[in-house]
């Protein structure tokens, strides 16, 4: 936090440690939180962990939104044609497009990270940075060694910054307790995400990614608890449309006060709403596109079937796989196919025919084959929606809390420990005594 800027100096903010703490939240807070972890775990129960059509739309969804949040504001199909530039000529496009790619990859390494089960490194973190940055930007994967500061006002240093993080010294202990944190298996998923992501911001370990590596740590943590199921689950598309109240809240939780301050409690409130929120949000968004892409893919194959097209014929496989590779060339169709470049051939040429594939340029001289319906439903993913959409329904989530609640009183009447795992289930050990813990190492009061 600034000082007085006639004396030329500044303070920096180094937060409390996280590991160990658990916040006393509002009941409204835990009304919202249970509303969005209910909505949660029923969207990720009906995909489980099987391949979903809109994958590759919702990861993209997330990038890009996690993007503009830094105010880099590729086009939606502008992205997805530099990809196709990038992965099919290995041409690297030029710009915001290839600082969205990167941010794509990112998101992706973090849930690849998630679905491998081991706990989290900090090498880890710097991984995901690397994949953000490029491996060329000599800044990639390192912790910084200077100080740094978010925002710089009229005199473009830290005396009018809106955030100072913690001086370089204090980073790797600092970073050491978030993975610590991350790494267990306890408390509200919801609550554990909102948490880490604060104290990663606050933290900001690199010289610059900070909010899309953080924004991509959330999603690890969502993947990793359960909450997410197949593919990214868009929050960035809801915290986009609020930027300036996101940054708001996570100044918020930026407290000076003793470690155990309920004051400490009271300033994650505005923080662990906004989460919440952007988390119901983008429940609504990962259904509405994921209910698209089917009707899409549902409509694709109706209209292939009218026009004869055999199921087992190479259009046909090939237009089963559009949803997760919208943009294709010959040879990458080939390639998807296991099949001759004259069958891959023919396949794309029928399906541009029926109008399901167009022909468009990536870059200056390439020519690729992509889906209309799959471009339209990424633009539409792209732009704003109603700032209503990001309200949830206070009434309806007390049933859900109370719902919540008999369950705790049937945990503690069949003996067991109750915690919530890392994905989201109870724990099933014998409950242990005040002040001990289960087998699982769950702490109970």
């Amino acid at each position: 936090m600034p000082s007085d800027s006639s004396r030329q100096c500044f303070d920096a903010y180094v937060p409390h440690e996280i590991n160990g703490w658990e916040p006393e939240l509002h009941v409204d807070t835990w009304r919202q939180i249970s509303m969005a972890t209910e909505r949660c775990l029923e969207l990720a129960g009906k995909t489980g962990d099987r391949p979903l059509a809109a994958e590759w739309l919702l990861d993209r969804a997330e990038s890009i939104a996690s993007s503009t949040i830094e105010e880099i504001r590729p086009s939606a199909r502008r992205v997805a044609r530099a990809e196709a530039q990038l992965s099919l000529f290995r041409e690297p496009p030029a710009g915001t497009e290839m600082q969205a790619l990167r941010n794509v990859a990112a998101t992706q390494a973090a849930i690849n990270l998630a679905g491998s089960g081991g706990d989290l490194s900090i090498d880890d973190l710097r991984s995901i940075h690397i994949t953000l940055m490029g491996e060329d930007d000599r800044i990639a994967g390192q912790i910084r060694e200077r100080q740094n500061w978010v925002g710089s006002g009229a005199l473009g240093g830290p005396l009018e910054a809106r955030h100072v993080g913690p001086p370089p010294e204090a980073v790797e202990g600092l970073l050491a307790d978030l993975v610590a944190y991350i790494n267990r298996d306890d408390g509200i998923p919801l609550v554990r995400a909102a948490v880490a992501h604060a104290q990663f911001e606050t933290i900001h370990p690199f010289p610059d990614g900070n909010g899309r590596t953080g924004r991509a740590l959330a999603q690890f943590m969502l993947q990793r608890d359960g909450l997410a199921g197949a593919g990214a689950l868009p929050i960035s598309s809801a915290l986009r449309l609020q930027r300036e109240q996101y940054f708001d809240a996570l100044d918020e939780t930026r407290i000076v006060c003793d470690p155990h301050d309920p004051q400490r409690s009271q300033a994650l409130r505005p923080w662990v709403e906004m989460l919440a929120r952007a988390t119901d949000h983008a429940c609504v968004l990962r259904e509405r596109l994921s209910n698209h892409v089917d009707a899409v893919a549902q409509r694709w194959e109706q209209q292939a079937r009218r026009a004869g097209v055999r199921p087992s014929s190479g259009a046909f496989r090939l237009l089963k796989m559009l949803p997760q590779h919208p943009v294709v060339t010959a040879e990458s169709a080939a390639v998807l196919l296991s099949a001759e470049p004259r069958t891959a051939q023919r396949a794309v040429s029928r399906l541009a025919r029926l109008g399901i594939l167009e022909q468009r340029s990536a870059g200056k001289r390439n020519r690729v084959f992509e889906c209309a319906d799959m471009m339209d439903a990424f633009t539409e993913s792209a732009r704003e929606q109603p700032a209503a959409n990001l309200t949830l329904d206070v009434a309806a989530s007390s049933s859900s809390l109370a719902a919540l609640s008999g369950r705790r009183s049937e945990v503690a009447a069949a003996g067991i420990c109750g915690a919530l795992t890392r994905r989201g289930e109870q724990c099933r050990h014998p409950r242990p005594r005040s002040g001990g813990k289960c087998p699982a190492g769950h702490h109970r009061p």
